[in-house]
């Protein structure tokens, strides 16, 4: 039995040596666009393009656009004329030559405003398709506007004596708050799921459109055998791009690995073995490669609708939330941050793990029966 299941192994293992192309795809392609990701997502928000107007003209409001210029968040232009009224000429390009982020308007008796005390108002327009980079500006924007204000305002008091008033903030798992802490351990859950996936559809797919699948139906081989035999591959290159996508979380942007790393790769394994019953029922319902392909993106797009991958799950619906739990990428993203980031063992996170055998001997059950069934209706 286990050198009818090694043979089987052993050919799709030749057949991925001979494309090469794809090999490297299946090999690097993960890593590749883990780095890809995590470069994008943990880059700081600077430059961030902002258009200031001066109504006021006086010392104190120019001495702030020094501030707002000073600081790497914004890329700072002074108008020479009022904004205009429909801001839309400002945030699409139409008026100064590009689309800005943030537009200031200083009124006129800022300076005199803040020397008597009293609270001036400074109008801030943010152009919020560019969501994050219009989060972190209003926020550094409100910043500076506080302590320059309070600088002029009360000269007496010291800039350690107004932070005194400000609540003290602790930040757990992520204290420097980088998105690529988020992002990469998302990414690395995603496309390992893509590979298992991927190469298990793949390799079934290609079987049924050479006409190599009528050859294994002479053989004496238990439908099992088989399914095991095209797992291995899918396993071995899958679980291979994990440990690679590990190491560039780890080492090139710092996620550290605070729970135990025997478990997580134990329950990598385990979740890789739950996948392939995905990408086997998705190769049984196609008659060629290209459809597998195309079947295997359209689930993939599903999937991280549902995962918590590209949106939180609990800002979803209750219902949403609650069909999550039938996807096994939602459950081993709980556990993979879990573990990286919080440290947590077995003891918080069984629930997901217990869901995970669940799906697991549902969607591999389900694969081997429609196995079954494909092979006694080809012979």
């Amino acid at each position: 039995m286990l050198n009818r299941i090694l043979n089987i192994a052993w050919k799709d293992f030749l057949h991925l040596w001979h494309n090469k192309i794809l090999l490297v795809i299946v090999l690097l392609g993960g890593a590749t666009e883990l780095t890809l990701v995590g470069m994008a997502t943990g880059a700081p928000i600077d430059d961030v393009r902002t258009v200031i107007y001066d109504a006021d003209g006086s010392q104190i409001s120019r001495e702030m656009i020094a501030r707002f210029e000073a600081d790497e968040t914004f890329a700072v232009t002074v108008a020479d004329e009022p904004l205009p009224d429909d801001l839309n000429e400002i945030f699409t390009g139409a008026l100064f030559g590009d689309d800005y982020i943030v537009a200031i308007d200083i009124p006129e008796g800022f300076g005199e405003e803040l020397r008597a005390g009293r609270r001036p108002e400074v109008t801030i327009h943010l152009n919020a398709i560019s969501a994050l980079a219009a989060t972190t500006a209003r926020r550094k924007a409100e910043e500076i506007l506080f302590y320059y204000g309070a600088e002029v305002a009360w000269p007496d008091v010291s800039r350690d004596e107004l932070e005194a008033f400000e609540p003290q903030i602790t930040v757990r798992y992520n204290e420097e708050l980088d998105r690529a802490q988020y992002t990469t351990p998302s990414e690395a859950g995603f496309m390992l799921y893509v590979i298992a996936i991927g190469v298990a559809a793949f390799m079934l797919a290609r079987e049924r459109e050479f006409g190599s699948f009528e050859q294994l139906l002479v053989m004496p081989h238990h439908p099992m055998e088989i399914l095991i035999g095209k797992a291995i591959p899918a396993v071995v290159l899958g679980y291979a791009n994990f440990l690679l996508m590990l190491g560039v979380i780890h080492f090139i942007f710092g996620v550290p690995i605070r729970g135990s790393l025997p478990l997580l790769l134990v329950l990598a394994l385990f979740y890789v073995l739950v996948e392939l019953g995905v990408g086997f029922l998705l190769a049984l319902v196609s008659r060629t490669q290209h459809q597998a392909v195309l079947l295997v993106m359209l689930v993939a797009f599903v999937d991280v609708a549902f995962s918590g991958y590209a949106a939180p799950v609990e800002s979803m619906p209750p219902a949403m939330q609650t069909i999550s739990l039938a996807f096994p990428i939602r459950h081993f993203l709980i556990i993979l941050r879990g573990v990286l980031q919080k440290g947590v063992g077995l003891e918080i996170l069984w629930p997901h793990v217990l869901a995970l055998a669940a799906l697991g001997l549902l969607i591999n059950g389900a694969a081997l029966l429609l196995f079954r069934r494909s092979l006694a209706s080809e012979r």
